[in-house]
Parts: C-alpha cells; structure tokens; sequence
C-alpha cells in the first residue's frame, strides 16, 4: 500500500516487470455475476522516479502477492539483479508491525537495518527499533537476501492492531511514509490516505459495535 501510494504521487513510470509465471502458480478461480473465470496472475514490477533536483532517484519495486517461500530466494536474486544494473546505494523495505494498539491511535514506525552504522544514523529520527525477533515473509527475507549480497538497507515497520491483520491499513501506510519522506527529504501530499484512514476507521467501528451487540436486521454499513 505504501510503496503503491509513493509511486502514484511521484508519478513514477513503469520501466520493468518480473514475468508473473516464473514464480506464480494459480491456486483458485474467481466467480462474478455467476460466471467463473480464473484470476488475473499477480503482478511484479519495477518503476522509477528521476529526482529533478539532481539526488535520491529512486526504483520501486511493487508486487500484489509474495511466491512460494521455496521460490523467494530466486526471486529476490532477479530483484536484486536490476538493483545491481542501476548502482542502487540503500535498499528500503516496508511492512506491519502488529502490535496491541486501538485503531483509532496515531501508530509509531519501528525500524531495523543491515548495519549497526545505519542503525546509528537513524537515530535522529525518533524511531523505535527492533532489537530482537523475526520479520516473516518476503518482507523480511528480501532485505537479509540484500544484505548478503552486498546491498546496505533497513526496513521501516508500521503499527498495526493486532485485530486488523487482515485488512489495509493506511495509517500505518502514512506513518511509515513519513518517515522515508523525511530520510529522503521529500514532500508528498498525504490528503488521500487520510481519506481512506478515515474510512477504514468508521467501517471497523461499525464492525466492532456489529460484534458488539449481535446480528443486525440489515446489512453492516
């Protein structure tokens, strides 16, 4: 979601895709208005955002499902080998930190990096850091795949309820914004994902006042 958002207001443009069948396989069909059709396969691509001011260019990466975790080791390879082309200097990854918060709070962004001399030089920005325990999935493996290749990074995680692991979660995808755009010294306008913030938040209130009080005659709102 916030790798999304960030190439959506940069305008950054589409310049590379990792073909979707070398590391996807399907798993289901789709059914709509009673016709079932199989699924679009997931998407893997890479964009690019040519600063005007003359730094911190940036290649995103972004892609709507993880592989196989037997597969993700390959998959990053071919990630990292167009970070390699590119002379890519710091490696970002995002993800959620679930944690035992309200969703109405304001969520605090928790980091860890590939170096203690990168931990250092984030403490300018407040941050809480991840001193010991896991980060699961590709969202986690890529970067000590990066590392071991040769490529400094660190990996910005956002607050998230422990009861909304499931869902989106704009404010964390805001939060955790912020402060790349604070590192890199960007501007970007956040007006949208408060929108969404705004209405996850009522639709998770109307769910938690459903759960509340029983079943409904209607529908939840």
């Amino acid at each position: 979601k916030a790798a999304t958002y960030l190439v959506h207001k940069l305008n950054a443009e589409e310049f590379a895709e990792i073909p979707s069948m070398d590391f996807f396989y399907l798993t289901e069909s789709t059914v709509q208005g009673g016709v079932l059709n199989l699924p679009e396969p997931p998407f893997s691509r890479f964009y690019f955002y040519k600063n005007k001011e003359g730094k911190n260019d940036l290649i995103f990466f972004v892609s709507d499902a993880q592989p196989d975790l037997a597969l993700a080791e390959e998959y990053s390879r071919r990630i990292l080998s167009v970070a390699r082309h590119y002379k890519v200097k710091t490696i970002f990854g995002f993800a959620a930190m679930p944690q035992p918060i309200d969703h109405t709070q304001p969520p605090a962004v928790w980091f860890t990096a590939t170096s203690e001399a990168i931990n250092n030089e984030m403490k300018k920005y407040d941050l809480r850091i991840l001193s010991e325990g896991q980060i699961s999935g590709m969202n986690g493996l890529f970067l000590g795949i990066a590392k071991r290749e040769g490529f400094p990074g660190l990996c910005l995680l956002g607050e998230i309820p422990l009861y909304t692991i499931q869902v989106e979660n704009p404010r964390a995808s805001q939060a955790v914004l912020e402060v790349l755009c604070r590192i890199l010294n960007k501007k970007i306008d956040f007006s949208e994902l408060i929108e969404q913030a705004q209405t996850m938040e009522s639709q998770i209130n109307s769910l938690l006042d459903y759960l509340k009080v029983g079943p409904a005659p209607g529908p939840i709102d």
